[in-house]
């Protein structure tokens, strides 16, 4: 990425660093394309492992779903996650976020997947 530092007083380069980050932070977290001047490889890298973060995040909300999925688990959650940032409340959004898309894909575990809880805790649907 080209040094910037020296022109941050100029508004428009203010403005061409804040759109070349906001086109790695969606190449980060949302599968964008990799911007211009950013190594490929390591910008794939990284977002590989912010995605394994943000998966072991809802795993560890959502234990029993965990279960229920067994092997499969990642793979849904990749699937999921494919073009979607986490959404705005953390984890436990992100959770309630995966099983409501699993519902909608038809793919959530039969009473098997605990419904996300408050104070952190997690309780099956009655």
């Amino acid at each position: 990425m080209p040094d910037r530092a020296a022109d941050m007083g100029d508004p428009g380069a203010r403005e061409s660093l804040a759109a070349a980050q906001a086109e790695l932070l969606a190449a980060l977290v949302a599968g964008g394309p990799i911007p211009e001047g950013f190594d490929v490889g390591r910008v794939r890298i990284q977002a590989h492992s912010l995605m394994g973060k943000r998966r072991g995040s809802v795993a560890r909300v959502l234990p029993g779903l965990v279960r229920a999925l067994g092997g499969a688990f990642a793979k849904e959650f990749a699937a999921y996650a494919e073009g979607r940032p986490k959404p705005a409340g953390g984890s436990r959004a992100d959770a309630q976020a995966f099983l409501d898309w699993l519902s909608s894909e038809g793919r959530l575990p039969d009473q098997s997947a605990p419904v996300v809880g408050g104070a952190g805790t997690s309780r099956r649907p009655r």
